[in-house]
């Protein structure tokens, strides 16, 4: 069997990233005091380790010996695997819900076989054998997904029992396949990691400057299954904003969009496919926007008196258009985190620190927000916008904190889900959510949002907890707010307390105004607001796209559309009844229904 993990990147199963790297605490001694202090967590010692990788029993393979012998056919040994391990690190992406479950050694499913193509051609033969045999099919790029995007969710029972379900991981197709610089433009394959895309083309003199949190262990074909956004959004545009044509492929036959810089032939079907999350086809191959290797860039931090008061001044910058490729302003709550997260200062670097503090709390910045922004590009272009936005940024009150600052978030950009593996240790739940409003609600929607989530921390747990946030991505109509929140786990209710946070948060988004996801996508885990987000109409237009495409429902079942009882029961518990009452009813309904349709009330 191929050992692809190991040959491309290594990943842990219990957490994030490389299994030999972890948090740096102990560079950091104000954190851990500051998170027990916050969210009163008194032990010491770790209370919630994962277990030992041979207590986990996974659910026996099924598979379909007829489908298995036509794909032996297509691909060679070691591009077919249902070793456990690979089974166990495909049966889950990386929500807190996932990692809770798997270091508990909890695998409700896991695929019974994992597939490995290397080309657009093996995937459009695994695609239609899988489609003759009626066997489900979930794409899997890094497996990143913190919303429930890769689980293995299958609720249809045939007349021989539960489908199979091969995992169809893309990391072999990696490769850059051609530029053409006169259009700016690459053809790339669609399970290319990101820092082997930037370096393919940084050799060439290019980039594509899309760099998400999860950059390290995520794909290209993720990003577009999911619309994901970069840190550079603001100079580049999310990921749909990059794309120029595509190749995916369906039960139903392949897509090929053609490499245009427009066009108006009907409506876009490129728009379509970006943020199917696997539930239309597979996404093989795209040509993507791309731009020259940026000569110069700049990062460097600012202090603001309040989180209005910068919300003020990026706005200004948006609608003048001294635009910083790159903004992160953090609340205060955010900033905080922030201030604990920094390695002490010695000496008299130490004494100017305090002292600085001081003069900051006296003249109006006892509550001081951090903003990161960067440029990006030619000399004369960063200088040139850096200083405009300078003047913008300074007029609402910023406070320079010099490019030390900047230099170390770009340093530790990367390093910040690994604090979540160490606080799990200590029985801490922790997530994030995002959302994205107009520049008119935006405000509100940070101050319902951080006020509600405070109400639920006292009147659930031990009354204590955190939440912070930062903008990210800005357009000339709003921006994205993205929160962090943790608190101390109830034990042997831990799943109860993550989706009634869950539940609370994306009720408030939704009441104010603001999206469902900005960039993280649907899943299993946001499908139950798709309706609200896009309209019964909507869904039902998005259901029909669906059976055309897929009419026997074999790609990623279970995802972006509002799931079955066990799904509803799964996910949200007590805290949804009106969810888990309708779910019965339909339950009723469609008793006495037998065999391959019952998968049609999934998408209808």
């Amino acid at each position: 069997m191929l050992n692809s993990w190991e040959e491309y990147f290594m990943m842990k199963w219990w957490g994030w990233g490389d299994p030999n790297k972890s948090f740096p605490i102990e560079d950091k001694p104000n954190l851990w005091p500051w998170i027990k202090k916050t969210i009163s967590i008194s032990e010491n010692k770790k209370i919630a380790e994962p277990v030992k990788r041979e207590d986990i029993k996974l659910s026996p393979v099924n598979i379909s010996e007829d489908f298995l012998s036509e794909i032996k056919q297509i691909l060679k040994n070691d591009q077919i695997s249902t070793t456990e391990d690979d089974r166990l690190l495909h049966s889950y992406g990386k929500s807190y819900a996932d990692l809770f479950y798997v270091r508990k050694g909890i695998v409700k499913k896991s695929p019974d076989i994992i597939l490995y193509p290397l080309s657009h051609d093996e995937v459009e033969n695994i695609i239609k054998i899988a489609n003759t045999h009626n066997v489900c099919v979930i794409p899997f790029g890094g497996g990143t997904n913190i919303v429930g995007g890769v689980d293995p969710r299958d609720q249809t029972v045939t007349e021989k029992g539960p489908r199979c379900i091969v995992t169809l991981d893309m990391c072999l197709m990696n490769k850059l396949i051609s530029i053409d610089p006169q259009s700016q433009t690459a053809v790339i394959q669609a399970g290319v990691l990101g820092p082997k895309l930037e370096k393919d083309l940084s050799e060439k003199g290019w980039a594509l400057g899309h760099f998400p949190d999860s950059f390290e262990y995520s794909t290209l074909g993720g990003w577009l299954a999911t619309r994901s956004a970069g840190m550079q959004s603001d100079a580049y545009g999310k990921i749909e904003d990059m794309l120029v044509s595509l190749k995916m492929v369906t039960p139903s036959g392949t897509i090929i969009t053609r490499t245009t810089p427009a066009s108006s032939a009907g409506p876009d079907i490129n728009r379509l496919i970006v943020g199917s999350e696997g539930i239309l086809g597979v996404i093989t191959e795209a040509t993507m926007r791309i731009h020259r290797t940026p000569a110069a860039k700049d990062y460097r931090g600012y202090l603001f008196p309040n989180f209005e008061k910068g919300v003020e001044a990026i706005r200004e910058c948006v609608d003048k258009n001294w635009i910083p490729s790159m903004i992160r302003f953090q609340d205060e709550g955010e900033t905080q985190l922030a201030f604990n997260l920094k390695s002490p200062k010695k000496g008299i670097e130490s004494i100017v620190q305090k002292q600085l503090k001081k003069i900051l709390s006296v003249t109006g910045y006892a509550r001081p927000c951090i903003m990161v922004v960067g440029f990006e590009g030619d000399d004369k272009q960063v200088q040139i916008i850096a200083n405009e936005a300078t003047k913008i940024l300074k007029k609402h009150r910023a406070f320079s904190l010099g490019k030390g600052i900047g230099k170390t978030w770009s340093k530790d950009k990367f390093n910040i889900p690994y604090l979540r593996d160490y606080i799990m240790d200590y029985g801490v739940m922790t997530d994030v959510a995002e959302t994205a409003a107009v520049w008119s609600k935006l405000i509100n929607v940070h101050k319902k949002t951080i006020e509600e989530m405070n109400k639920y921390f006292k009147s659930h747990g031990d009354g204590t907890g955190y939440i912070g946030c930062h903008i990210s991505h800005t357009y000339k109509t709003g921006a994205c707010l993205y929160f962090t929140y943790a608190a101390k786990q109830i034990i042997g209710k831990e799943i109860e307390q993550y989706y009634g946070y869950k539940k609370i948060i994306t009720d408030t988004f939704m009441k104010n105004g603001a999206t469902l996801t900005h960039h993280h996508a649907v899943g299993y885990e946001h499908s139950p607001w798709m309706e609200s987000e896009i309209s019964s109409t909507g869904l039902k237009a998005l259901k029909g796209i669906k059976n055309t495409l897929d009419p026997k429902n074999i790609l990623n079942p279970g995802k972006v559309f509002p799931v079955e009882e066990e799904m509803r029961l799964g996910v949200f518990g007590i805290d949804a009844p009106e969810i888990v009452n309708q779910s019965k009813s339909r339950a009723k309904k469609r008793s006495g229904q037998t065999g391959r349709n019952l998968h049609e009330d999934t998408i209808r």
